[in-house]
C-alpha cells in the first residue's frame, strides 16, 4: 500500500512539472529595460519606424515565449535588442543632423551679416577716398598767392627745382588721365601748357612756380574727371583694395597715391642701361598681375638719381615698357622724369641708392 501511494505522488508531481510554463528568457527581460531606457523613449520621436521595428520584434519574441518556444523567443529578443540599439543610434544622427542644421544656418547668416557689413565699409571708404580727391583739388585749384621776385640766387635756384618738379608730378597726373580715357580733349591743352613750362624753365628769368601749381592743379582734375564715369557707376568699388591686398600678399611692397597703386624697384638698371636681374623678375611678376587686372593700365615711370643724357632716359623707359608687355601686360606707357622727382635729398649719404629707381603704377579706374 505505501509502495503505491509514492508511486502515485511520483506520477503527480511529474504530471504537474510537465504542465508548468517554461521560464522567461533573460534577453526578455533586458529587453523591458531597453524599452523604457530613455535613449529608446527619444527614439521614438526621432527615429520612429526603427523604434517600430524594435517593438514589432519584441512583440514576437513575447509570443514566441508564451508559445514555449525558448529558441525563437531567444533569437527575436536578441535581433529585437539590436533593432532597439540601431534605432538609437540613428536617433543620435537625427539629433546631430539637426545641430548641423542649425549650425549651417547659423553660419549663413553670420556671414550675411559679415557681407552687408563688408559691403558698408567698401562704400564708406570709397565716399572718405571720392571726398579726399576733391578736397585734393580744391585745395590745389585754390587761388595761390603770387610769387615775387627771389630774394636770393639759392631761393630763386629752390624755386626752379620745385617748379620742375610740380611740372613733372603734372605730367605724370596728366599721363594717368590719358591711359584712363585716351580721347579726353581738355588733356591736349593740358599737356600743350606742360610742354610750354619745360621749355622755359632752363632759361626763363624767374622760375614760373605759379604757373607750374596750376598746371598740376589742372593735371589733377583731368585725372579725377577721367574717372567719374567709372565713380558714379559703382562708387564702393573695391577693385584698388583688392589689387593692394594682392600686391602687399606677393612681397612686392605696393603704395598708394593720386595715380593708383604703385610699386617701387630700386636700382633696376646696370651701368649699360640694361634691366638688373632683379628688376627683370619683379616686372614680369608685375606683368602677371597687371594681365588679372586688364581695367588697371600700367605707367612705368623712370627715375634717375643724376640728370641723364635724354636719349639714354627714353632708352631706360623703353626697355622696362617692353618688359612688361613680352610678359603679356596689356596696356603700358612709360616715361622719365629724370632727377626732377628725387626720393631723398641728393646731398644725403645714400641718396643715389634711393632715387635710382623705377615706378610701375597700376592706375587706379576710380579714385584709389
Amino acid at each position: 500500500m505505501n509502495a503505491f501511494l509514492r508511486t502515485g505522488s511520483l506520477f503527480v508531481l511529474l504530471f504537474a512539472a510537465g504542465c508548468a510554463s517554461a521560464p522567461r528568457p533573460r534577453v526578455l527581460g533586458e529587453l523591458d529595460r531597453t524599452e523604457a531606457s530613455p535613449q529608446v523613449v527619444a527614439a521614438r520621436s526621432e527615429a520612429p519606424q526603427a523604434t517600430a521595428r524594435a517593438e514589432g520584434l519584441r512583440r514576437r519574441a513575447e509570443k514566441a515565449h508564451d508559445a514555449e518556444d525558448p529558441a525563437a523567443a531567444q533569437i527575436l529578443g536578441e535581433q529585437a535588442l539590436a533593432a532597439y540599439q540601431r534605432a538609437v543610434i540613428l536617433s543620435s544622427l537625427a539629433r546631430a543632423d539637426a545641430r548641423a542644421t542649425a549650425a549651417e544656418t547659423k553660419l549663413a547668416s553670420v556671414e550675411a551679416e559679415l557681407r552687408q557689413t563688408s559691403e558698408i565699409q567698401a562704400k564708406l571708404d570709397a565716399d572718405t577716398r571720392a571726398i579726399e580727391v576733391r578736397l585734393k583739388v580744391a585745395r590745389e585749384t585754390l587761388p595761390e598767392p603770387v610769387s615775387g621776385p627771389p630774394q636770393s640766387p639759392q631761393r630763386e635756384l629752390a624755386r626752379r627745382e620745385a617748379a620742375r618738379a610740380l611740372v613733372a608730378q603734372a605730367r605724370l597726373l596728366c599721363t594717368a588721365a590719358r591711359l584712363l580715357d585716351a580721347k579726353r580733349p581738355s588733356l591736349d591743352a593740358a599737356l600743350a601748357k606742360l610742354n610750354e613750362l619745360d621749355a622755359r624753365l632752363p632759361t626763363a628769368p624767374f622760375a614760373p612756380i605759379d604757373e607750374a601749381r596750376v598746371s598740376r592743379a589742372a593735371c589733377l582734375r583731368e585725372l579725377s574727371g577721367s574717372r567719374r564715369e567709372k565713380v558714379q557707376a559703382n562708387p564702393a568699388s573695391p577693385a584698388s583694395d583688392k589689387l593692394l591686398s594682392e600686391l602687399s600678399d606677393a612681397s612686392l611692397v605696393p603704395s598708394r597715391d593720386d595715380r593708383g597703386v604703385v610699386i617701387t624697384v630700386q636700382r633696376p638698371f646696370e651701368k649699360d642701361d640694361q634691366l638688373s636681374a632683379e628688376a627683370a623678375k619683379r616686372l614680369g611678376a608685375l606683368a602677371l598681375v597687371a594681365k588679372t587686372h586688364p581695367e588697371f593700365p600700367l605707367l612705368v615711370v623712370v627715375h634717375s638719381a643724376v640728370k641723364l643724357p635724354e636719349e639714354r632716359e627714353t632708352t631706360r623707359s623703353a626697355r622696362a615698357s617692353s618688359a612688361l608687355r613680352e610678359q603679356g601686360a596689356p596696356n603700358v606707357a612709360g616715361m622719365s622724369v629724370g632727377a626732377a622727382l628725387p626720393g631723398l635729398d641728393p646731398k644725403k649719404p645714400g641718396a643715389a641708392a634711393r632715387n635710382d629707381r623705377l615706378e610701375v603704377v597700376f592706375v587706379a579706374p576710380t579714385a584709389s
